[in-house]
């Protein structure tokens, strides 16, 4: 009888860990695949783990990151931005085309504001019209890529030499700009979600917004503010862009908004909401890029890394499933 109750009791101590074991993985996935990722990454080719390599990616990997997090903003709540690639598009052309007009830093901060603008239309739409964020956000896909071309008019705006491309194209403190930039809205975010009533309310609304709404939440406002959010720092990419590209053009944007959503989704955050994490989503970013970049130094072509990257993104959310 002892050596019977022994063997349970050690099997019930085994069957704890393990549970406990996947829930860590389970947890972490992000980060534990990106620490295998970089470990793969550096065996696999000489060339990665050098400065000029690891900062080439920092910078790409920036604007992607910033997008993300605009995007995990707007998950939380159980929505979706479509948009992202056309904000970035049309925020490049008014920035170069604002600066080119002699607007100085004023170019900036009306491309900020015009951001926000949009960023609000799509909010009240979903929060006021009651329109679906796939919807409402798809028609504002098209809204704003039709505004950046007839903004272009077929001609690209060149600003080389400008105040912005110096500053977007430098370093404050030692830090290249763009990789700044991302780091200060990364702790504002984490502020924001993990400190704030505005923050908790996001997550509230993602989870029940009925719920929300009873506890004393203004759903709506709380909607429209995360896709005015949302809208700002799509802008920001978008300016960020501007600056390293040295002009506005309307051919660029393309396929941003899936990369913000594979870097949420990979994350760990649920499209269903109440589920996201700042960190995880900065994660999910950097282990794409940081993908991206490691099949490109091994010669691998395009679209065997259209497949991993779809391969990569079905297993996060398979791992993140509740059942």
């Amino acid at each position: 009888m002892t050596g019977n109750g022994n063997g349970t009791a050690e099997l019930a101590v085994s069957n704890s860990m393990s549970r406990k074991a996947g829930r860590f993985v389970k947890n972490n996935f992000v980060v534990i695949a990106f620490v295998f990722l970089l470990i793969f990454s550096s065996v696999a080719s000489p060339a990665f783990l050098t400065v000029a390599n690891i900062t080439t990616v920092l910078l790409q990997n920036s604007i992607y990151a910033i997008c993300a997090i605009g995007m995990l903003l707007i998950v939380i709540t159980g929505g979706i931005d479509l948009s992202v690639g056309s904000y970035v598009c049309v925020c490049v052309c008014f920035t170069a085309g604002f600066i080119q007009d002699g607007m100085g830093i004023m170019a900036i901060v009306v491309v900020t504001l015009l951001s926000i603008f949009f960023g609000c239309i799509s909010g009240a739409l979903v929060a006021y019209a009651k329109v679906a964020p796939f919807i409402a956000t798809l028609a504002m896909t098209t809204i704003l890529k039709g505004i950046a071309y007839l903004y272009q008019v077929g001609q690209n705006r060149r600003i080389d030499g400008t105040f912005w491309p110096k500053f977007i194209q430098g370093t404050v403190l030692g830090i290249p700009s763009p990789i700044l930039i991302l780091l200060i809205i990364y702790l504002l975010a984490l502020f924001i979600l993990n400190k704030t009533k505005f923050g908790r309310g996001l997550y509230a609304i993602g989870g029940n917004p009925e719920t929300a709404r009873l506890a004393g939440i203004n759903v709506k406002l709380y909607l429209v503010m995360a896709y005015a959010i949302g809208g700002l720092l799509f802008g920001i990419a978008g300016m960020i862009l501007a600056g390293r590209l040295s002009m506005g053009t309307a051919t660029v944007g393309d396929g941003y908004e899936l990369d913000a959503i594979a870097s949420v989704v990979v994350g760990g955050a649920t499209l269903s909401g109440g589920v996201g994490s700042v960190t995880k989503t900065l994660i999910g970013a950097f282990l794409m890029g940081v993908l991206m970049n490691i099949m490109n130094l091994m010669g691998i072509a395009s679209y065997p890394q259209m497949i991993l990257k779809g391969i990569i993104i079905v297993g996060a959310v398979l791992a993140n499933r509740n059942d």
